[in-house]
């Protein structure tokens, strides 16, 4: 990643609906040279997604630490909660790593079907900084 990318990647963190062109005005670049760019980013896997952040009034960050092997029958089932932001594999402290936006409610039917493979930690967001 060259400095272009770095400022066309920065402008986009800040604002990811700017126009290839409103970007190339910032950058120097054509709005044609921005959107190739941004293709070659997105195919090298430096960028994932263009994405929205939503600031949910309820926000957990659950750490598992599976009892058995059944890593992908967890992996389905944590997947059919639409409240699940992200879950990640993770080394260090537990299995997996899952960011999420459960009701008190959901939260608490989640945990009981994921008692059924692991334990967990669940933490709640106070606030958030950055």
């Amino acid at each position: 990643m060259d400095k272009k990318d770095r400022a066309i990647v920065d402008l986009l963190k800040m604002n990811s609906r700017m126009s290839w062109q409103e970007i190339g005005k910032k950058v120097f670049l054509s709005g044609q040279a921005v959107g190739l760019r941004v293709q070659n980013l997105l195919d090298s896997g430096m960028i994932e997604r263009f994405t929205l952040v939503e600031h949910c009034p309820s926000e957990q960050f659950i750490t598992i630490y599976m009892n058995n092997s059944r890593f992908a029958e967890l992996e389905q089932l944590v997947g059919t909660f639409a409240a699940v932001q992200a879950i990640y594999k993770i080394t260090g402290d537990g299995c997996y790593f899952i960011h999420a936006n459960f009701a008190a409610q959901e939260l608490e039917r989640f945990l009981q079907q994921v008692a059924l493979y692991a334990r967990y930690k669940v933490s709640h967001k106070l606030r958030r900084l950055l």
